[in-house]
């Protein structure tokens, strides 16, 4: 279709905003005009009209040259400021478009949201003659009601705006209380202003679409905030509206799975591998199931894909393959090391070869080492703060890197650093919001790509850039091997090296990194004093007063960690220590033993070392408070091996329970070492299995004669350097100064 103006196509549109032609006529029109970003746009819509349109939308935008002003794509409307040098440009371009042709609905919309940008810091978007001229416009030429406000709310929502955002999308849903994609927005945008009451509500609004595939997207969001109940009856809806759709069979059995439903997810994924019996992803959710995801056989095959075929699905099979390794109880620290080595470089090569204009340090080490000289000679001088950046999509009260990081966030020395945080997570609640008040600079990345967000860290001239996250589900390592500044550092989020050569540093101590363990590193090991962990818990968690002292009736040892780290090894250990202790139980607490089966799973595992199952006792997924004042109930905590606890040690620990560990060989096996030694409970430190059981043994003989007092192991916990935040966060930032020193 020859469309001469874009502007009959849109005017085309709002009666029939569903016809595959208009939106492709429309696709060839902005692609004639070198415009990739409405090019993009109108392919888009052409395929959600019909499908079959992929293959042509996608060989035009292939010869479609991206030239300036639109360098880093259409992400640059998600940033709070401009991070590209062609927005005065772009906006040249853009009123040129609606001066030859006014009713071009695309190109107003990009124009109100470049001259929102181009803004003066402090200038809002009401008081600019030219956004309102351009919004107007807009509105006026609009496709389908609605469409105006609703995009740029999406952009002002992923660059942090969430009260533009807000207005924004009262305004919609005033005049189109029937567009489920704003009611969800709408959603978001009140989470990241902490009114849960309203967003639970837009929310429910948004349930009452009809979409299956909207409400699969639902489901998605609703989860990543943590709503998982009312995703699990999004999903349901989903089925019930596509019974035999073997896909929304498969994403109901995953969810059922994450959230411990595991006999109705083996039903679901069952069904699915009835219609589709090769169906993979069934398949793996089956034996993700059965095998807690991280059994021998799991791990055996994964490095078997990972030999054979290398870095594949953007590295997400090989980052899973290293956190499997990390609870492997046959391999080595040796091992374990090396395939972190082997898999780090196979994934900076496949990065190397997927963005060669971005890898160039990795090529030319001498000419980056001369670039970070030139860029750190200010700070190193102290000629100016020292510009430290966070990188984590963790900073929520469910994760365990907020519960370490957002008490340091609150101490940093702003006289000494500049902080900023790109936060990449989906989740925003009052701790996120804490989290942003410590930060000089907050970025929300979730929705960019790695090489946009690597282009606003860069805009922000970083000395030292940190991560949060290691190979957990929340990383940007990409962001990292494009180098985002002349430090880079992992720290806290990972235990473990992460095999990558293009950290500089990782934050440790004496006990999880030493000396004689550089060989397992491939970055230099900056070492704090005392732990690499330390506990200042913003939540108040009371002790109770009435724990009855010397021990009466069963002592219980207990865990409270994730199922994933109950290793075969750990299993026998613990097996032991009942048996040693013939008056004890064991109380393990994990959130997928809110299901019965697994339950059962479990306990054959203990009765197979020759354990009575009525001196077990399971419980399952509680509140958090909650959850802590259960340690009241458990007399010794016992410590897994490999993968050590960490959160769960240090609570155990902070509500008064004494702790057995096994001291390790890497990192992750040697957390529980580093919280005692830094508390002068070398005594609890476990040099090998015989000597765990020791020591299991002689403290429930301890506690069976000698009056216990949480309230004063508590206060040695907070006298000791476990405990003190205000010295651990001076040798955090001592450790960024020294490095940009010493480069």
């Amino acid at each position: 279709m020859n469309i001469p103006k874009a502007s009959k196509a849109w005017q085309a549109l709002k009666k029939t905003p569903a016809n595959s032609a208009l939106w492709m006529g429309l696709l060839r029109h902005y692609a004639r005009r070198a415009l990739p970003w409405h090019a993009r746009y109108a392919a888009t819509q052409a395929q959600r009209c019909e499908a079959r349109l992929g293959t042509e939308t996608q060989r035009l935008l292939g010869k479609l040259a991206v030239g300036e002003p639109w360098q880093g794509g259409d992400q640059v409307l998600m940033q709070a400021a401009p991070v590209w040098p062609g927005l005065a440009q772009a906006i040249a371009v853009l009123q040129a478009q609606v001066a030859a042709d006014a009713g071009d609905w695309l190109s107003w919309l990009y124009l109100a949201r470049c001259h929102e940008l181009a803004l003066p810091e402090g200038e809002g978007t009401q008081t600019s003659a030219v956004v309102r001229e351009a919004v107007v416009q807009a509105l006026a030429a609009e496709p389908l009601l609605g469409e105006t406000g609703h995009w740029l709310a999406v952009w002002r929502l992923r660059s942090g705006n969430a009260s533009g955002a807000l207005a924004a999308l009262q305004a919609v849903l005033q005049q189109a209380p029937r567009r489920y994609g704003s009611w969800l927005l709408q959603a978001e945008a009140q989470m990241h202003l902490g009114n849960a009451v309203a967003a639970e509500q837009s929310f429910a609004k948004a349930g009452e679409s009809q979409n299956p595939d909207f409400l699969a997207f639902l489901a998605d969001i609703l989860f990543l905030n943590n709503y998982w109940e009312q995703a699990l009856q999004v999903r349901e809806a989903v089925v019930r509206l596509r019974p035999h759709h073997a896909g929304s069979l498969l994403a109901l059995g995953q969810l059922q799975g994450k959230v411990w439903l595991s006999q109705q997810a083996e039903q679901n994924l069952q069904r699915v591998l009835e219609m589709e019996p090769d169906n993979a992803e069934a398949k793996g959710a089956l034996d993700d199931l059965h095998n807690s995801g991280v059994s021998r056989p799991q791990f055996d095959r994964a490095l078997a894909v990972f030999e054979a075929q290398g870095v594949s699905n953007n590295g997400v099979g090989a980052t899973r393959l290293l956190m499997q390794s990390l609870y492997q109880d046959h391999l080595s620290a040796e091992f374990v090391g090396q395939l972190h080595r082997r898999v780090g470089d196979a994934l900076l090569a496949d990065f190397a070869q997927t963005h060669p204009n971005k890898a160039q340090h990795l090529q030319d080490p001498a000419r980056h080492a001369q670039e970070v000289m030139h860029a750190l000679a200010p700070a190193a001088s102290g000629a100016r703060r020292l510009r430290v950046g966070y990188v984590s999509g963790d900073l929520h009260r469910q994760h365990p890197v907020n519960l370490f990081m957002l008490p340091v966030l609150k101490r940093h020395d702003h006289s000494r650093l500049e902080v900023f945080i790109y936060h990449v997570g989906t989740m925003h609640d009052e701790y996120t919001r804490q989290a942003r008040a410590c930060a000089d600079h907050w970025r929300e990345g979730a929705k960019l790509d790695d090489p946009a967000l690597h282009a606003m860290v860069q805009a922000d001239h970083l000395d030292v850039l940190v991560d949060l996250a290691g190979h957990t589900s929340s990383h940007r390592l990409g962001v990292f091997a494009m180098r985002g500044a002349p430090v880079q550092m992992t720290y806290l989020g990972y235990p473990h090296s992460t095999g990558l050569r293009c950290f500089d540093w990782l934050i440790g101590d004496q006990v999880v990194s030493p000396p004689e363990h550089a060989s397992l590193f491939v970055e230099r090991v900056a070492r704090l004093p005392g732990s690499v962990f330390c506990w200042a818990p913003v939540d108040h968690d009371p002790l109770q007063t009435d724990v009855p002292n010397p021990v009466q009736g069963p002592l219980v040892f207990g865990s409270f960690n994730n199922l994933l780290k109950l290793s075969d090894k750990t299993v026998a250990l613990w097996a032991q220590v009942l048996a040693a202790v013939p008056d004890s139980v064991l109380l393990i607490k994990a959130p997928v033993l809110r299901d019965e089966a697994v339950q059962a799973m479990t306990r054959q595992r203990f009765v197979a070392h020759g354990v009575d199952p009525r001196r077990l006792q399971f419980r399952g997924p509680t509140e958090l408070s909650q959850m802590m004042q259960e340690y009241h109930d458990v007399h010794i905590a016992l410590d897994p091996t490999p993968y050590n606890g960490g959160t769960t040690s240090l609570q155990a620990l902070w509500m008064g329970c004494p702790m057995v560990t096994l001291e390790g060989a890497n990192f992750v096996s040697r957390m529980g070492a580093s919280f005692l030694r830094a508390m002068g409970k070398d005594a609890w430190v476990a040099r090998d299995e015989a000597d765990y059981v020791r020591i299991a043994t002689e403290l429930a003989q301890q506690l069976r004669q000698t009056p216990w007092s949480r309230h004063a192991f508590r206060a040695q916990m907070l006298a000791s350097p476990v405990c003190d935040i205000e010295a651990h966060t001076r040798h955090i930032e001592a450790v960024y100064e020294k490095a940009v020193q010493h480069v």
